[in-house]
């Protein structure tokens, strides 16, 4: 029996073992992209300090840096030649609320459930495209949820300065250099960040032919 067959082994366990086989599994093009960052930047997976983490999964590549050096590995995406990537797809937020995490108990093996602390964090992705090379990836940075900032990228692209609007609309993140920092979609005076899983499931009244209909949470199904 091989141990990702053996099921006294924990899901955690199984989880590292696979780490390295997803990576390895990366299709050449984006294996290449995941190679060229990490000889520029480092390897967090040799452990590197400031390096680069590689996170692989379904054919996708996401590279994770710092706050601090975010600009400069979106600069070097943009202007490498193997990278070129010319366009910012997308820019989105995930928000993980802090608070208590429970590892519930195996039931093969009788363990207890394990218990612990972690803190609140806003992932905030770039997806960058290469229109010359055909290739596509995520630049990741990860922030406390309490007052999250990230530098502004809107230097390197131009897009980033109305989808940096968006994210600091949904999930709070406030841009450091951004010169119109506001939210987009939300009302000005808006309370909170829908996008936030700490948000309220609530909502608002809305007028309807005569009738108001209540917010979700208060309407009686």
């Amino acid at each position: 029996m091989s141990r990702d067959d053996n099921p006294n082994v924990t899901l955690g366990e199984q989880a590292t073992q696979r780490a390295g086989q997803l990576t390895a599994s990366l299709p050449a093009h984006l294996a290449a992209v995941r190679d060229r960052l990490t000889q520029r930047f480092g390897d967090a997976a040799e452990g590197d300090a400031n390096g680069l983490e590689a996170l692989a999964d379904r054919d996708e590549l996401t590279m994770v840096t710092s706050p601090s050096q975010l600009v400069e590995v979106l600069r070097f995406c943009r202007d490498d030649e193997l990278l070129s990537c010319e366009l910012l797809s997308d820019l989105s937020g995930v928000h993980w609320p802090g608070g208590r995490l429970e590892a519930d108990v195996e039931e093969t093996t009788g363990w207890p459930t394990y218990a612990s602390q972690r803190p609140g964090t806003i992932d905030v992705d770039y997806l960058l495209t290469s229109i010359t090379q055909g290739h596509r990836f995520r630049v990741r940075v990860s922030v406390p949820d309490v007052e999250p900032r990230v530098p502004t990228a809107v230097e390197v692209y131009r897009s980033a300065r109305y989808m940096e609007r968006e994210c600091y609309d949904f999930f709070g993140v406030a841009f450091e250099g951004h010169d119109h920092l506001e939210r987009i979609l939300m009302p000005e005076d808006w309370v909170g960040h829908p996008h936030r899983k700490d948000y309220p499931l609530g909502g608002v009244e809305v007028q309807y032919e005569g009738a108001t209909i209540p917010p979700p949470d208060e309407r009686d199904y």
